[in-house]
């Protein structure tokens, strides 16, 4: 049935859909698709152009009925609908985890449609200010897919973070290598650890700590001299330690390794002794399911936790700068930067070293092969001045 028609203070007719309320403000209303829209407005033309306006959005499509739903609800059916089609169980296990930590104390009781680009921008920045980049990039991105997924969704009319600025991300301190001494000085005092051929193989090979501890022995070609990078050992809580494919198809590849090279005794060696320890363990010897394949195992057969291999590496520092040696810190990514720069000091093809490496762009590359050529340059140019 159509609006009955109005008079406004003057006695003219309304217009279909606006109405007079007794606090003077004109209301519009119309219903479209079975749904009613309506607004305030204080003028007569403003609420013929508001109504208008709305008209328009609602028959093309571009405007969507906000619902009452919270972002903590919306983050759930986000997280287990939309990214579990595109994620890695470890990076969604990451979003989790940020967004727990991070997001959920400010927004997510909060509902969607209340919030606004002012309070999204004032807690960025706060993020960025106060967290690393990797922490509140992440931040951003989640807060602004879930909100553009929402929009797609039809959930709110629009997505406020459109609206807001990117923040001023921390610069990421550049690690550096360690110098030819120091990492011998590092290699020399973890010869006494459990862990020295996790180590030596990082060194040899600049694989990733999770590719480390998750290498099979059929990964390994001692016949071709090849080490066929496959999976990356992970762990989330409440489900334990798991393997899973690397973190990019630039990941799964395979290093060279010649016959003879220390690389390939290494190897060899660590399995003679790991057969040796099975032996030993006798019942005791129990590998997680999927796993009595490892290479690099404990005494009973289980993986290593990389928490207890990240402890050992700060142990061995700290007695090496205890006793004066020059060296700041030694990470397992830290010997594949070693690694790296070896290899570009030694010449190697970047694009060669790409491929080792695993980087899935040649910039990654690069950015550390024009690090390295950097000091090169340096004292390429101290020569040169005390020739002059």
């Amino acid at each position: 049935m159509a609006d009955k028609k109005m008079k406004d203070t003057t006695g003219k007719t309304l217009p279909t859909g606006i109405t007079l309320r007794k606090d003077g403000r004109y209301m519009w209303r119309f219903k479209y698709s079975g749904s009613t829209y309506s607004g305030y407005s204080r003028k007569l033309t403003d609420a013929k152009k508001a109504m208008r306006d709305k008209r328009y959005e609602v028959e093309h499509g571009i405007y969507s009925k906000e619902q009452n739903i919270s972002f903590d609800a919306w983050f759930n059916e986000w997280m287990d609908v939309y990214k579990v089609a595109d994620c890695k169980e470890s990076t969604l296990n990451l979003y989790k985890n940020v967004y727990k930590r991070y997001i959920k104390k400010q927004f997510g009781k909060k509902m969607l449609k209340t919030l606004r680009a002012d309070m999204i921008q004032r807690f960025t920045n706060a993020a960025a200010a106060k967290y690393s980049k990797s922490v509140a990039s992440t931040i951003n991105f989640l807060i602004y897919d879930a909100l553009q997924q929402a929009y797609r969704n039809g959930i709110i009319a629009k997505n406020p973070m459109d609206n807001t600025t990117p923040p001023k991300f921390k610069q990421r301190t550049k690690k550096r290598a360690l110098s030819d001494e120091a990492e011998r000085q590092f290699l020399e005092a973890a010869k006494d650890s459990y862990y020295y051929p996790l180590y030596r193989m990082a060194s040899l090979t600049g694989m990733r700590i999770g590719e480390v501890l998750g290498l099979r022995w059929q990964d390994v070609d001692f016949v071709k001299g090849e080490i066929h990078i496959a999976h990356t050992l992970c762990f989330i809580a409440g489900k334990g330690q798991y393997l899973d494919t690397p973190k990019s198809a630039a990941s799964q590849r395979i290093i060279p390794m010649e016959k003879g090279s220390e690389l390939y005794k290494l190897l060899k060696d660590w399995r003679k002794q790991q057969r040796y320890q099975k032996l030993q363990a006798g019942q005791y010897w129990q590998p997680l399911e999927g796993m009595s394949d490892l290479v690099f195992t404990s005494k009973a057969g289980t993986p290593h936790y990389d928490t207890n291999v990240r402890r050992d590496q700060r142990e061995i520092v700290a007695r090496l700068k205890e006793a004066g040696a020059d060296i700041d810190t030694c990470t397992f990514h830290t010997l594949r930067h070693c690694f790296a720069t070896r290899c570009i000091e030694n010449g190697m093809d970047p694009k060669a070293l790409q491929a080792i490496l695993g980087h899935s762009t040649f910039a990654m590359t690069m950015d550390l092969y024009c690090d390295v050529m950097e000091d090169t340059k340096r004292k390429e140019m101290q020569k040169i001045l005390a020739a002059l």
